[in-house]
């Protein structure tokens, strides 16, 4: 077990743990009045602005994922590099007393942000995509602390270099992003014919894996956090100052998603339960500000951002669990996904300023949404994921020849001592039916087809979808 942890953390350190740059980033750039300077308004107007420009980036990402999936290494290299320099610049335009009395060069830099920073995130995103259903959540829990370490040191670096450490976050995190992508393999480039099949994509994507359920229940989420933002910063400015309280928010998060990484499958998660979770205490969040104001801030502040930051964790491996699970590319995963967070915080916080004088009334309306998205988004079967099954396209690019299918199954079921069930699960699944038909052939529980998908991943020893894909290509 010793020599598990072991190699567990240093799979970590080398490849996975450069996310906590980013994160780090964001909550010191959007978190922290020590950063960003200014009254309490000033952290949720950066916000607007670099999310406004981080927006447009990832539906640009989102239209071209299949182009840019076909850049070559060194291209990847070069945009990450650049995009990492830029937001270094551009952070500190907004982040250093040098500017503060210049408004013109914080929204600048602000808005900069926004676009040098997307690349980076969704590049980390490609990188997670091959993690097991476990590492995954393991692994984002522990950038998440990494995260918080970092945000404890840069707050006691002082006024002149606590705005040259944030700025060197995403700096760090294109350059760790870079390292972990080391293995990338640039796709094939699409004629005009395959660029239009790829923007079809996004609308499968959103009737299936990434259902438009969840991305309303994130998009409306979000939008009550984005309104609490804006509130604090009006009426409780002390808890953007208060460092050890944001730090210990981002920890007690990780936490408690690490030590339900410890219990969950390798090969499946089921968060529903605890977005659910999550939008409660939101909700009990807003009735608590509504109620008793700026009275107990701190404890309404810290109830709104461990919710916040839980969300954060949980959305981050949710789109890790769709790119692994199904055909649809990681970029485009997150693109989709990140798009819709931003969306949500920035409606939250332009609305929040409209209503800024009667909280009461804000209140009501984000009660209202979190309660009917509670009960109406993030369903199990949402949330909950079987892996899919190869598509007409991939089957065809494995098994060229259609008598060459059972052969390979067999010799796949074999090689790996799959019992005679896994075997027909198996073979139901490579010729691309689904997890329903497989229980209604078999007159099993959705939960029976899972188990056995989760043996045949073990006896396997394949952690994604693209891995057992992998196996049955090279079967023999």
């Amino acid at each position: 077990m010793g020599t598990s942890f072991a190699a567990t953390s240093r799979e970590f350190t080398l490849r996975y743990a450069g996310l906590s740059f980013y994160w780090a980033w964001v909550f010191l750039s959007f978190n922290s009045l020590d950063i960003v300077g200014g009254s309490g308004r000033a952290i949720s107007l950066v916000h607007v602005a670099s999310s406004a420009t981080a927006m447009i980036a990832f539906i640009v990402c989102a239209l071209c994922w299949r182009s840019v999936m076909g850049w070559k290494a060194r291209r990847v290299r070069v945009v990450l590099v650049t995009c990492g320099a830029g937001a270094a610049l551009s952070t500190f335009l907004y982040s250093s007393p040098l500017f503060i009395a210049s408004p013109a060069l914080v929204v600048t830099g602000a808005l900069a942000t926004g676009f040098a920073c997307s690349p980076i995130v969704l590049a980390w995103g490609v990188a997670y995509r091959d993690l097991d259903a476990r590492r995954a959540v393991l692994y984002t829990s522990m950038t998440f602390f990494g995260a918080a370490v970092l945000y404890g040191v840069v707050s006691l670096a002082g006024p002149t270099l606590a705005p040259v450490a944030v700025s060197l976050l995403p700096l760090a995190a294109a350059l760790t992003a870079v390292a972990s992508l080391r293995d990338w393999r640039a796709e094939p480039v699409p004629d005009a014919r395959g660029r239009q099949r790829a923007r079809t994509e996004i609308r499968d994507l959103v009737r299936t894996a990434l259902s438009w359920r969840v991305l309303v229940g994130l998009i409306a989420a979000l939008f009550a956090y984005g309104g609490l933002r804006v509130y604090f910063g009006d009426i409780a400015p002390d808890v953007f100052s208060n460092p050890a309280l944001m730090t210990g928010t981002i920890a007690l998060a990780a936490l408690i998603f690490f030590v339900y990484g410890v219990f969950v499958s390798r090969t499946s998660l089921n968060l529903g339960v605890l977005y659910r979770i999550a939008m409660s205490v939101w909700a009990l969040a807003f009735v608590l500000i509504a109620l008793v104001g700026h009275d107990n801030a701190t404890m309404v502040f810290f109830m709104a951002s461990l919710s916040s930051v839980l969300f954060e964790v949980l959305t981050w491996a949710l789109l890790v669990e769709i790119a692994r699970t199904t055909h649809f590319s990681a970029l485009l995963v997150f693109a989709v996904g990140r798009l819709a967070v931003h969306l949500g915080i920035v409606a939250g916080e332009v609305v929040a300023f409209a209503l800024i004088g009667d909280v009461v009334l804000f209140a009501v309306v984000a009660v209202f949404v979190l309660a009917v998205s509670a009960g109406f988004t993030f369903a199990d079967r949402d949330t909950t994921f079987a892996f899919e099954s190869p598509t007409p396209a991939e089957l065809e690019r494995i098994v060229p020849a259609a008598s060459d299918v059972d052969a390979r199954i067999a010799a796949l079921a074999e090689t790996y001592q799959l019992s005679p069930r896994e075997k027909e699960v198996f073979a139901l699944w490579v010729t691309g039916h689904g997890s329903k038909y497989i229980q209604e052939k078999f007159v099993i529980s959705p939960a029976t087809v899972k188990t056995h998908v989760r043996h045949i991943y073990e006896k396997c020893d394949v952690h994604n979808r693209a891995e057992l894909m992998q196996k049955l290509e090279e079967a023999r």
